[in-house]
């Protein structure tokens, strides 16, 4: 973990930058590449720059410099400087990696604990809500403004669940006060980026709440979409995010989980935790990865193999303090 630097720093002499984020972009990697993007495009407009991520959601596509993001990747692409956001290591960046092995330099902006230290220089810090807040403290304030404060605001309301995780601290309140001063549309962004849902997501919502169990008397509960489940109700990837945390909302639940069949035998599963389970230790035991409260990981296997093994570990951690 390196003594934080200014990104303008960072950036000294740069000439050719690439943005990197992590596969299946949430708010928050979505919020801080495009964040930082614009914040590059205005302090070193010399330095050529690209953004390249996997497909995220539409609602996500009125931040400033939405339309500029490459989702075919480019792996013969070079550059002088990699800047990843969001990514705990390397295997996370999906076909990003390529890309990231050709940099001259490298650096990792991030707040996962779990992270791997894979970049040439890592700016960690896991006690911050969300790469978006450390972002922050990374940038110059006199060169802030509505567009990349838009970003950065956006990334913060979906790590911290519009500021109800204990990851929101005063000083995260703080920066959000100050990006809400930039003049942001900040009501219109947390409707619309996540609280809103389109007919797939509600339909999807709908079976997995339909689908769910509770275990270890009642403080665990687990929901699975099969592959078959997902096709029938035409939902992809992006259509189940918000799942696992209605599921945590279950009275006495402590622990959610959630797992959706990507392609025949592969679950991407999802946890978040209430109070007193690491959830990202379980998911780093499955080659995962994460936080405390909210962590996710890859199971391979039948639907009954991958959520046993799950729910074993699981189950023994909803118990250990003999609240359940």
């Amino acid at each position: 973990m390196n003594r934080l630097k200014k990104i303008d720093e960072i950036l000294a002499g740069c000439r050719s930058v690439v943005i990197l984020g992590h596969v299946h972009p949430d708010g928050d990697c979505v919020g801080s590449c495009l964040g930082l993007y614009n914040y590059i495009q205005k302090v070193a407009p010399q330095a050529e720059t690209d953004v390249y991520l996997e497909p995220f959601q539409k609602e996500f596509a009125f931040l400033k410099g939405a339309d500029q993001v490459r989702h075919e990747f480019d792996t013969e692409k070079t550059c002088e400087l990699c800047i990843v956001c969001d990514a705990s290591d390397r295997e996370r960046l999906g076909k990003g990696a390529e890309i990231f092995d050709r940099a001259g330099r490298t650096v990792s902006i991030d707040h996962h604990k779990t992270n791997t230290g894979f970049a040439g220089q890592t700016f960690l810090r896991a006690e911050i809500s969300s790469t978006c807040e450390l972002l922050y403290e990374m940038m110059e304030e006199t060169q802030m403004d509505r567009e990349i404060a838009a970003c950065l605001y956006t990334g913060m309301i979906h790590d911290t669940g519009v500021f109800k995780y204990q990851s929101a601290t005063a000083r995260t309140m703080e920066i959000a006060g100050k990006l809400m001063a930039e003049g942001i549309p900040f009501t219109d962004i947390i409707d619309r980026t996540f609280y809103q849902k389109n007919y797939r997501q509600s339909k999807a919502m709908g079976q997995a709440l339909l689908n769910s169990r509770l275990y270890a008397k009642g403080r665990l509960i687990c929901s699975v979409l099969t592959a078959e489940e997902v096709e029938r109700l035409q939902a992809g990837s992006m259509d189940m995010e918000g799942i696992v945390e209605q599921l945590r909302l279950v009275e006495d639940v402590e622990v959610s989980a959630f797992l959706y069949e990507k392609v025949p035998g592969e679950f991407k599963a999802s946890m978040r935790s209430r109070e007193y389970v690491d959830v990202s230790e379980t998911a780093a035991f499955f080659g995962g990865g994460g936080h405390a409260r909210a962590a996710g990981c890859t199971l391979r296997g039948s639907k009954e193999e991958v959520t046993g093994r799950l729910l074993e570990r699981l189950e023994k951690e909803c118990l250990q303090d003999g609240r359940a």
